[in-house]
């Protein structure tokens, strides 16, 4: 699985900016940045001049948090995100920086109007990485520096700014969990079951950008959910059997007591990745 997971995983999109007089560009998921110029220094202090090679990375729609692992989720709470970039600069193979003070700005494309809730999140390392790498934390605004900050845009775009190039996520926590507890059956066509260990179940949120590890604490094949709201969601599963990528999706508005069975079927699994992008 470490495999199917490095093979699905996002990579990022490199840009390069003349330090000294900024520009716009564009990452792979249709995310505007704009640096400006003057505003990049090297770990010693020196303005940076010349050209610099920005490497960013968007994960913006669920299949590519679930497979790169950056799932939005804060102290082992749900959140709803607007969209997660990860921005790094280097000059020559050396890391740049911004100067303090200054910023850069991501447009985030929105599927309607932005959620004016959204909040800035900031990246820790998660220490268990087997489903997510990151743990997001809040970060309060402090609008008499460049400090970080949120600001929703009109039409369809979430506007971050940023007083540093790292890990940034628009978010805010869920604020009806209403968590039921059910139980998700999975079946394999086919082909024998295997142990639910090796097994990867998400709850994708239909009306949000989110999605929660469903964790296995029952019996073989076999997942009690306690963990999810009730609203719409769909069901992804995935695992490997004798080196073969079999996966299953189902909708469903969780009820406690319910059960919801899955049957997992041979997948392609870029095609399962892509399934999961458009939910």
């Amino acid at each position: 699985m470490d495999a199917v997971f490095g093979m699905l995983s996002l990579q990022p999109k490199t840009l390069t900016v003349d330090a000294t007089a900024g520009g716009s560009y564009f990452g792979n998921s249709g995310t505007r940045y704009i640096f400006y110029g003057g505003s990049f220094m090297t770990a010693s202090g020196a303005t940076v001049t010349g050209n610099v090679d920005i490497q960013v990375t968007e994960y913006l729609q669920k299949g590519d948090m679930i497979f790169s692992k950056m799932l939005p989720i804060s102290n082992g709470a749900p959140l709803i995100s607007g969209g997660e970039i990860n921005v790094l600069a280097t000059q020559n193979g050396q890391p740049v920086y911004l100067k303090t003070h200054n910023l850069f700005v991501a447009n985030l494309p929105q599927p309607g109007t932005p959620d004016t809730a959204m909040n800035f999140f900031a990246s820790t390392p998660n220490l268990d990485t087997t489903t997510f790498k990151t743990n997001w934390l809040p970060i309060a605004k402090d609008t008499s520096h460049y400090n970080v900050k949120i600001v929703v845009g009109s039409g369809d775009t979430l506007t971050m700014f940023s007083d540093s190039m790292k890990l940034c996520n628009a978010d805010h926590f869920m604020t009806s969990y209403s968590y039921q507890n059910f139980t998700l059956a999975i079946t394999m066509s086919g082909s024998p079951a295997v142990s639910s260990n090796a097994i990867y179940a998400y709850a994708l949120y239909d009306n949000y950008k989110g999605a929660w590890p469903v964790h296995s604490v029952g019996s073989e094949n076999s997942f009690s959910v306690d963990h999810v709201p009730c609203i719409p969601v769909h069901f992804a599963v995935f695992t490997l059997n004798k080196g073969v990528f079999y996966g299953g999706v189902t909708g469903a508005t969780p009820v406690t007591g319910s059960t919801y069975t899955i049957d997992l079927t041979e997948q392609e699994p870029f095609a399962f990745k892509n399934l999961i992008n458009g939910l």
